[in-house]
């Protein structure tokens, strides 16, 4: 079998692709991106900022031009944002580049983890859990078309990691 070059993580906000990436990044040798990051960098807002400006279809434009290029990058662990699968554009493309890692956590601790997070436009404060109810319904299907599903509960970051690296195929 051949090595894809890259190692998506997806998942829900606070599934822990953001932290769970640098340290499988760090296992495997391989440079960790994080999508979201990209986004502030080229274009030198913030994810809010992008959402006050030009909404949700703003933004995916965006996240759609760092997966295009992303793709052409060398192999990286890349966490990507929650709504990264609703593109078919950008489903191909990281079926076409790499393994796909669903990061599959219960959503009351989704709710709980996020409770705090005053930057995800998506997930008002006061509406976490059914937001995440509506995303899940509507994601749902992209995220298990990835190749590895990882069940996630309250584990540590280490402990996902290792389960990751322990699912991955070897050559």
């Amino acid at each position: 079998m051949v090595t894809p070059s890259h190692l998506w993580l997806l998942g829900l906000s606070g599934s822990g692709k953001s932290t769970v990436g640098p340290l499988l990044a760090q296992k495997l040798a391989m440079p960790f991106v994080d999508t979201d990051e990209r986004i502030v960098q080229a274009t030198k807002n913030s994810i809010p900022e992008i959402f006050a400006q030009g909404g949700e279809k703003e933004f995916r434009k965006w996240e759609s031009k760092i997966i295009a290029q992303l793709v052409q990058c060398p192999a990286s662990v890349i966490a990507c944002g929650g709504g990264v699968i609703l593109d078919p554009q950008n489903r191909i493309a990281l079926s076409r580049s790499g393994l796909r890692i669903y990061l599959q956590a219960e959503l009351p601790i989704l709710a709980q983890r996020l409770a705090c997070s005053s930057d995800r436009p998506l997930l008002p404060a006061d509406q976490i859990h059914p937001k995440l109810v509506e995303q899940l319904a509507a994601r749902k299907e992209w995220y298990e078309e990835s190749d590895i599903q990882i069940p996630i509960g309250s584990e540590s970051p280490e402990l996902i990691c290792g389960k990751i690296l322990a699912s991955l195929p070897i050559p």
